[in-house]
């Protein structure tokens, strides 16, 4: 179980960033601890006694999440009676639950028994025995009802939700989602002589944690030989949940189904199968929460990450050029050209690759949900930090092309960007919905991702299947919009690019000898067939769009309408196509002439025993956009000297 050593050995290098906090990103927890979401915070003194008017429903999300001590059981609890150390539910920690619930519902006794012997224990903390004391007396629903925290109606009744007006909903009903009497309560312990104390939340004091995980330590455990570590140790019979996010209850290692022979038939009991040391479980589950929301590529249940076992920041394999640029750079100056883009682009990976240091370990993992509880790795990769740089460096070099999107920051903020113009490789999710179209569903976008991932992470083969669905989406521009038409043509040709070179290279990373025929710039040499079929449909396009533009009219061309039958019958739809054509070329007059002469050349280069209907190769699409691209730059360059003009003119009238 490489993952899991692996995932080890990064928690064991990162044992300084225990609990430290990275803005809202969740600290990385020492073990024996998990986080909970909070909806009380209630105030005791040193000496075990209630200050009034001090709780608080905790309104603000960003303030609710609370890193308490819990045992094995607690961790992986359901419903059954297993409280927490410290903080919990109203349920376990309220002496006086009874008197506004059924007493048959609260596990009182067990907490407090549990928290007696912590307390009983040499490793007691101060604030920990005054959390006790104050609990023991039983009333700490009454002082909550009395700090109006909780609430009471006029009858005494404490009511389960809210039946008044919206406007006046209690705080604490906008914080449960059930019953109030479900509240998780944590204590600030301040001290009892009114000084200050900079560590008055438990949660956040390192000799509290310290205090628990030494206690914990000390106590009689099952052992057995770890198989990841290789010794013998203290072992867990419980695997960690909350791993890809808070209420997720899939676990990775699981052995407790007895009657659905899991393991029955093969061995006696779940260790002769596997057994882990709980301490290592626990660094590594911790590792893997940490890292998942800092560096991971999410798609619903799905996640891909990517990690050094030094605990720095890895090259995200799941990320196109646009998003790739702007991890490498901290902040990014705006892209106003898609050459400015792959200058930048080449530059920030020279620096990155030129940081490592040759002996780095990297490690992909990819995990998924085989079942609503149970946590699959359907990918798994060892390699050191520079091979993997050069594979994501190769993938993005014969993948590229010219693309428009957003960067992934902008819908993460909310913030209003337009389209950036790059020059590089899309993202994986970006290829899927070239493919599949905007609203792939859930299932098609994951399985198609995890496909893509051999290819950039191990140089695998591109799916032709993933090519050739692209290709016939951009085939049809009738059936999207033009900025969906335009992203799906640009991932259409750099997947077109990439197929087609990596079969006449027969390898998929390149290398000194790696010879590119496809190229995203205009080769007016290429004589294939569908390659001068793709740039005759680009003239036809050019033409009409030219003509439409100076009578300021906006509708689709002919060569748009007819884009699909071209592609499959390219003789006959470009008879019709050409004389359809006619009109705007007589009205353009001389300003058509040099389009019309570069049309007829390019379509005398065809042979005539190759003007047929035969299905045009995908190689079309590559003809049309580098025409295109061309007739985009000479109109760019035009604009260019039109300013220049302007502005010479005006310095000019300036002078005088």
């Amino acid at each position: 179980m490489g993952w899991m050593q692996k995932l080890y050995e990064t928690y064991e290098n990162c044992q300084s960033l225990v609990g430290v906090k990275e803005g809202e990103l969740p600290p990385l927890m020492p073990i024996y601890h998990t986080i909970q979401q909070a909806h009380v915070e209630a105030v005791i003194d040193t000496n075990g006694c209630w200050r009034p008017g001090r709780a608080k429903v905790l309104a603000d999300k960003r303030d609710r999440a609370t890193l308490i001590p819990c045992t094995e059981q607690s961790s992986v609890r359901t419903s059954g009676p297993v409280p927490h150390p410290l903080f919990d539910g109203l349920k376990y920690i309220a002496g006086d639950y009874g008197n506004y619930r059924d007493p048959k519902s609260s596990h009182y006794a067990e907490y407090i028994e549990q928290l007696s012997a912590w307390c009983g224990s040499p490793y007691v903390h101060p604030k920990v025995r005054a959390i006790l004391e104050y609990l023991k007396k039983g009333t700490l629903m009454a002082d909550l009802i009395r700090d109006n925290i909780l609430y009471r109606e006029e009858s005494g009744r404490l009511p389960e939700s809210w039946d008044g007006k919206k406007e006046d909903t209690p705080p604490i009903f906008k914080v449960c989602s059930k019953d109030q009497a479900d509240a998780f309560v944590r204590f600030w312990v301040v001290p009892a002589d009114g000084s200050e104390d900079l560590q008055s939340r438990p949660w956040e004091d390192e000799t509290v944690w310290k205090s628990f995980i030494d206690y914990q330590n000390s106590l009689q455990a099952d052992r057995g030989y770890c198989y990841v570590l290789g010794k013998e140790m203290p072992v867990s019979s419980f695997s960690p949940k909350y791993i890809r996010r808070p209420g997720d209850g899939a676990k990775l290692i699981s052995a407790n189904d007895d009657g659905g022979f899991t393991y029955r038939g093969r061995f006696e009991t779940p260790s002769q199968a596997f057994c882990v040391g709980r301490e290592t479980t626990e660094k590594a589950h911790n590792a893997l929460k940490w890292l998942i929301p800092r560096q991971a590529y999410v798609n619903g249940d799905q996640v891909i990450l990517s990690w050094r076992t030094d605990g720095s920041k890895a090259i995200d394999p799941c990320e196109g050029a646009l998003d790739l640029l702007f991890d490498l750079e901290p902040d990014p100056p705006p892209v106003t050209t898609g050459e400015e883009f792959a200058a930048r682009f080449t530059k920030a990976m020279a620096g990155y690759g030129g940081n490592l240091k040759g002996w780095e370990d990297m490690c992909v993992i990819g995990l998924d949900s085989a079942t609503p509880g149970r946590l699959s790795v359907f990918y798994y990769r060892e390699m050191q930090a520079k091979d993997l740089f050069t594979r994501v460096k190769s993938w993005h070099d014969t993948c590229s092309w010219e693309l428009y999107g957003f960067p992934e920051a902008a819908f993460k903020t909310g913030e209003k960007t337009r389209p950036m113009p790059f020059r590089g490789a899309p993202s994986p999710k970006s290829i899927v919905k070239a493919a599949y179209g905007s609203r792939v569903d859930d299932k098609l976008m994951k399985s198609a991702v995890q496909r893509l991932l051999p290819c950039i992470v191990d140089g695998a083969s591109l799916p032709g299947d993933l090519m050739l669905c692209a290709a016939r989406r951009a085939s049809n521009p009738e059936a999207m919009d033009k900025g969906e038409y335009r992203m799906t043509l640009g991932v259409a040709c750099a997947l077109i690019r990439k197929y087609r070179n990596d079969r006449i290279n027969h390898k998929q990373i390149k290398d000194e000898t790696y010879r590119e025929v496809w190229t995203m710039a205009l080769n007016p040499e290429e004589n294939d067939r569908s390659y001068l079929f793709g740039r005759a449909l680009a003239y036809a396009q050019q033409i009409e769009s030219y003509s439409l533009g100076l009578s300021e009219t906006s509708r689709s061309t002919n060569a748009e309408r007819v884009q699909a039958a071209f592609s499959q019958h390219p003789a006959k739809t470009w008879k019709t196509l050409y004389h359809q054509l006619l009109p705007y070329l007589q009205k353009l007059g001389d300003r058509g002439k040099r389009y019309r002469e570069e049309l007829d050349e390019v379509i005398s280069r065809i042979p005539v025993n190759e003007f047929s209907n035969a299905s045009l190769s995908e190689i079309y699409l590559l003809g049309y956009a580098c025409q295109m691209q061309k007739f985009h730059e000479e109109k760019q360059e035009n604009i260019r000297k039109k300013m220049e003009a302007a502005e010479s003119s005006t310095k000019g009238e300036e002078n005088k």
